[in-house]
C-alpha cells in the first residue's frame, strides 16, 4: 500500500473521482496554498490551489458529495460557500496569473479570521498580516 501523495497526485485523483476527468501533471498549474489552522476549531487544512488547463464541456454526473453546476466568476461571489472561500480562495484565484501565493489563516470559531501572507509576488516585503489585497 502506498502512503501519502503529492499535491499534484491528490488533485489528479480528486478530479478523476469527482468529475471523471483524466489529468496529468502537465494539465495543472499550482498557483497557491492556504493553510487553515483551526478550521471549524477542530482541525487544520492545507489547500493547494490549481488552475486546470483541461476544460469540462459538460456537467459531470452527481456523486455522493453533491452535484455540479457551472457559474460565472461573478455568480460565485453570491453563492452560499464557506466564508473562508470567499475571503481566501477566490481572491487568490483572481490573482493567479500574477505569481504564487501562500496564506496562513487562523480560523478558530471564537475569534475573527486572521490572515497572514506567507508568500506573494507583490507583498513579500510589506506588512505580512494584511488581508489578501
Amino acid at each position: 500500500m502506498t502512503r501519502g501523495e503529492s499535491p499534484f497526485e491528490c488533485a489528479i485523483r480528486e478530479a478523476h473521482e469527482e468529475t471523471g476527468l483524466v489529468l496529468t501533471d502537465e494539465d495543472l498549474s499550482l498557483f497557491g496554498y492556504v493553510s487553515e489552522k483551526g478550521y471549524e476549531s477542530t482541525t487544520n487544512w492545507l489547500m493547494f490551489l490549481f488552475d486546470c488547463k483541461k476544460v469540462l464541456s459538460s456537467l459531470p454526473p452527481d456523486f455522493d458529495e453533491g452535484s455540479f453546476s457551472f457559474y460565472s466568476r461573478q455568480e460565485i461571489d453570491s453563492l452560499q460557500i464557506p466564508p473562508s472561500d470567499h475571503q481566501l480562495v477566490w481572491p487568490l484565484f483572481d490573482k493567479r496569473k500574477e505569481g504564487f501565493w501562500g496564506l496562513r489563516a487562523e480560523c478558530h470559531l471564537s475569534h475573527p479570521l486572521k490572515l497572514k501572507i506567507e508568500e506573494s509576488p507583490h507583498f513579500r516585503d510589506s506588512n505580512p498580516t494584511n488581508p489578501v489585497p
